[in-house]
């Protein structure tokens, strides 16, 4: 068993409970009211903000030149990738840079920005993947899940979400975090898996907290 299937047991209960939120479970279905939507957008924006600054860390943290340019590309991935999509919906729902950069993350996002960026600081370059891997894992896996549903990815507003997260391209970002995981993994002591798994759990408990502050905390 590879570590990151080692990892995939710890969190498995958490992440069933992923499809049965209501903001996960609304979107899938087409029913997510436009509001909540575009106050997600704008906070996992923020989110990702700092998210690509945890995977800069890796270039920090490492003199293994080839590990350097790995997470260089992570970086831009996550900048020039995945914010694409968060970038198109901004556009579509009237959402300024302004409004991004003046509004407050709440405390959600910020606690659990700042715990992975704390783990970053204190760990190497596999604490940094782990610590990313549960937010890129589990969006991949809503969105293959999402995508079974009849009508998922035609939706006119929510569709363009459901391919991004289930496309090739993301499948391929997410599986090069895994094996990178697992090639540095290989090896460790039993003491440093723990660790990890701790990481692997409490980010995955933070995702379950993300889906609930962007159903419950939408400003009236």
């Amino acid at each position: 068993m590879s570590l990151t299937d080692r990892l995939y047991a710890v969190a498995k209960p958490i992440w069933e409970g992923y499809l049965e939120q209501p903001f996960v479970k609304e979107l899938g279905e087409g029913t997510l009211r436009e509001d909540r939507f575009r106050f997600y957008m704008v906070q996992d924006y923020r989110y990702l903000l700092q998210y690509a600054k945890v995977f800069a860390m890796g270039v920090v943290k490492t003199e293994d030149e080839a590990l350097m340019t790995r997470f260089s590309y992570m970086v831009h991935d996550t900048l020039d990738g995945e914010m694409n999509i968060h970038k198109a919906y901004m556009s579509r729902l009237g959402i300024t840079e302004q409004e991004v950069a003046t509004t407050k993350s709440t405390l959600t996002n910020q606690s659990y920005t700042s715990y992975m960026l704390d783990e970053a600081y204190k760990g190497g370059p596999l604490e940094i993947l782990v610590a990313v891997l549960s937010c890129a894992w589990s969006y991949q896996m809503i969105g293959e899940h999402h995508q079974q549903i009849p009508g998922a990815t035609e939706h006119p507003l929510y569709g363009e979400w459901v391919r991004g997260y289930c496309s090739k391209e993301y499948c391929e970002t997410t599986q090069e975090i895994i094996d990178l995981v697992n090639e540095l993994g290989k090896d460790i002591s039993a003491e440093r898996e723990a660790h990890l798994k701790e990481i692997f759990e409490n980010c995955s408990r933070y995702e379950a907290m993300f889906w609930d502050m962007a159903y419950e905390e939408i400003p009236e």
